[in-house]
C-alpha cells in the first residue's frame, strides 16, 4: 500500500467518523431542544465534545477556516450546557444531602438554571433553524 493511499484511507475514515458523530448531535440537539433535562443535557454535551475531538484530531482533512469557525459555535454552546449541568449537579448532591428544595441555594440554582436554559433552547433552536448539520455538512466537506 502506497503511503498516498494510506492517507486517502484515512482521509475517508475522519470523514466518516466526523459524519456520525455530526449526526449524533444533530439527534442530541433536537432531543434538547424540545426536552432539556439533565440527561438530554448530558448527552447533548457528550456529543459536543466527541465531534469537536473528531474535527480536532482530523483537523488535516477539513478546511482550517471552517473547521474553526465550527468549534467556536460548538464551545458557545457546550458553554451553556455546561452551566446547565453544573447546576443539575449541584441540585442533585444537595437533594442527596437532604437540604429541601425550598431553602435558598436550591431556589437560586433552580432559577440559575431555568435561566441558562432559555438560553441554551435558544441557541440550539437557532442552530436547528438555520439547518447547521447539512451546513456543517457541506463546509466541512463531509
Amino acid at each position: 500500500m502506497t503511503a498516498k493511499k494510506r492517507v486517502a484511507d484515512m482521509e475517508e475514515y475522519a470523514r466518516e467518523q466526523a459524519r456520525t458523530r455530526l449526526g449524533k448531535l444533530a439527534e442530541e440537539v433536537e432531543r434538547a431542544s424540545g426536552e432539556p433535562n439533565p440527561d438530554a443535557i448530558h448527552d447533548l454535551r457528550v456529543s459536543i465534545r466527541r465531534f469537536g475531538q473528531c474535527l480536532r484530531i482530523f483537523g488535516q482533512f477539513f478546511p482550517a477556516g471552517k473547521r474553526r469557525r465550527v468549534r467556536k459555535r460548538l464551545r458557545k454552546v457546550m458553554d451553556l450546557a455546561a452551566e446547565i449541568r453544573d447546576r443539575d449537579i449541584a441540585l442533585e448532591l444537595l437533594s442527596k444531602a437532604g437540604v429541601p428544595e425550598r431553602y435558598t441555594v436550591a431556589r437560586m440554582l433552580a432559577s440559575e438554571r431555568t435561566r441558562v436554559e432559555t438560553d441554551l433552547v435558544a441557541a440550539i433552536q437557532r442552530w436547528h433553524s438555520r439547518g447547521f448539520s447539512e451546513k456543517w455538512r457541506v463546509q466541512l466537506e463531509l
